[in-house]
């Protein structure tokens, strides 16, 4: 049993931090946010609704995560960042790569965004390939953001740059992150410790020493 007994609410247009030891379960929540899979027991609402009541097209369409493991395939890197939006302009592609923080390096690129990638995103570090799959995200522009690990190989104050950025310029989406560095815990609304089965909501002096901690 991963979870047991447990009630969470994720506001709208807020920024929630789920934090906890590898194997907690943080990556089961998410899954279960953007209904991978339903729960035995008990039920997720989304906007009030029953999650199994709502027709998963119309669901997906609300909602955008990105994994630690990122896949991004052998084409261009604007057909990449444009796979879930391919009506968007280049300078819209643009806008979620400087979101992103990672137009600082795709603008140094001989063909920027028309820039070929190899498989699996050949070419580019992990942490260069993390921020692409954001800016593939934040293009997409669905309600719901779910970054699951997603900032884990950047450096804390790009991965600072990158929550700022979205919460700053994105200000109608909800965001959930999991993160196992605190650092980033001062600018969430909510913070939810995931360990032993249990989710516990932190106050703000608990999240506060977590950060300063680290």
């Amino acid at each position: 049993e991963v979870l047991h007994d447990i009630n969470i609410t994720l506001p709208k247009n807020s920024l929630t931090a789920l934090v906890g030891p590898s194997g907690s379960g943080k990556s089961t929540v998410m899954k279960l946010c953007a209904r991978f899979y339903d729960p035995q027991k008990g039920c997720i609402f989304f906007n009030g609704v029953p999650m199994n009541e709502i027709n998963p097209e119309s669901l997906m369409s609300h909602i955008s995560m990105v994994f630690q493991d990122v896949y991004l395939f052998q084409d261009t890197l604007k057909n990449n960042i444009r796979f879930g939006r391919t009506d968007a302009t280049d300078e819209e592609i643009i806008e979620a790569l400087k979101i992103a923080c990672a137009w600082e390096f795709v603008e140094k690129l001989p063909d920027t965004i028309n820039s070929a990638l190899g498989e699996r995103g050949r070419g580019l570090s992990e942490g260069q390939a993390q921020r692409i799959s954001i800016a593939r995200a934040v293009l997409r522009n669905a309600p719901i953001l779910l970054l699951d690990e997603a900032t884990s190989a950047l450096d804390v104050t790009t991965e600072r740059k990158v929550l700022r950025n979205i919460i700053e310029q994105k200000p109608n989406k909800t965001c959930i992150v999991t993160t196992h560095r605190p650092s980033v815990l001062n600018m969430c609304q909510r913070v939810y410790r995931v360990m032993e089965t249990k989710v516990t909501e932190l106050d703000e002096e608990e999240s506060s020493r977590m950060a300063m901690d680290f």
